[in-house]
């Protein structure tokens, strides 16, 4: 860790951990938009790894694990920095909502951001200048929020030099059985990038968590983030936890099929189910029961994840749908 994040409000100190915010921008009550941070020096030399989750403000598992991990390494002596961010993107988090409140912007489709645009922007810029530029490392979490069933995945840049090497095994390491190439995703403005090409942060990024597991699966998916936590600060060499049992490991590039029309959909091949070409994903009724979209697999591959909710809108994420690599 090169140099100190410098917090604009400290909430509190105990023992080696230092609580606090980081502003962006006042509000017209005088409060401010900001950034909560969660600091815990380990006493010993080692890199700074940062952890932050809710980017979308719907994706709250690894909130809940950072918070868990904070609890735990507070007082304790490690090698390195624990930097935790619970909630990047505040505004949503509070609204829950996927997108910023304030101004409907995206937070993982804007980054580098801009300090001189939308609030949202601002943001950006300010946590990568504030934040992720001080840290060696990072996972940042995300999730299928409030639509989504999605099996737990953790994404990565496979570049061909030693940053893509160590995010690969940092990937491998977090020990979750797809590991997702992301060289070709949908969008453009994602954390991924911003972070590790643009700053030299390594990093990687699980989605743990859905819509489906919200209410019996809650504390399987945040023991997830929490175990992937561990596993990757045993890995640095930051702290020795129990290995865990190494999961068997398949190498997907995801792709996201959206659909066409809008109506009542039925769910053919849920996850984890290995899927042959042409066989059928789902279907797509009217309000009178017609068939009026069916979607098929369009090469070999696997079920990852699907709109989770009986009524889907023309334009949304059907299904998340993977090629295997190896």
């Amino acid at each position: 860790m090169s140099g100190k994040i410098v917090l604009d409000h400290v909430q509190e100190v105990r023992n080696n951990r230092t609580d606090g915010f980081i502003n962006f921008g006042q509000k017209p009550d005088g409060s401010h938009f900001r950034i909560p941070v969660i600091i815990i020096e380990g006493g010993q030399e080692g890199p700074a790894l940062l952890v932050d989750g809710c980017t979308h403000g719907d994706e709250y598992e690894g909130a809940e694990a950072i918070l868990q991990m904070a609890k735990e390494l507070e007082g304790t002596t490690f090698a390195g920095t624990f930097i935790g961010v619970p909630a990047v993107n505040m505004d949503a988090f509070m609204t829950i909502t996927r997108a910023s409140e304030t101004d409907g912007f995206n937070l993982n489709r804007i980054y580098p951001g801009n300090y001189d645009s939308y609030s949202t922007h601002r943001l950006a810029a300010t946590y990568l200048d504030r934040v992720v530029e001080y840290a060696d490392y990072c996972i940042t979490f995300h999730g299928g929020g409030d639509v989504l069933h999605l099996e737990p995945l953790i994404g990565y840049l496979p570049t061909d030099d030693e940053a893509g090497r160590k995010g690969r095994a940092m990937a491998e390491a977090f020990n979750c059985k797809y590991l997702w190439d992301m060289t070709v995703v949908p969008f453009t403005g994602h954390s991924l990038h911003a972070y590790q090409e643009d700053h030299g942060t390594i990093t990687i990024l699980p989605e743990v968590g859905s819509h489906c597991g919200r209410l019996h699966d809650r504390e399987k998916n945040v023991a997830i983030c929490y175990d992937g936590i561990r596993n990757i600060m045993t890995h640095l060499g930051m702290k020795s936890y129990p290995v865990p049992e190494r999961v068997k490991q398949m190498a997907v590039e995801l792709h996201y099929i959206h659909s066409f029309n809008g109506g009542i959909q039925t769910i053919c091949k849920k996850e984890n189910e290995i899927v042959k070409e042409g066989e059928m994903l789902a279907y797509m009724t009217d309000v009178f029961g017609n068939v009026i979209e069916e979607l098929k697999a369009p090469y070999p591959g696997v079920v990852i994840g699907y709109w989770s909710v009986p009524v889907i809108r023309p334009g949304d994420w059907w299904s998340l749908y993977a090629k295997i690599l190896d």
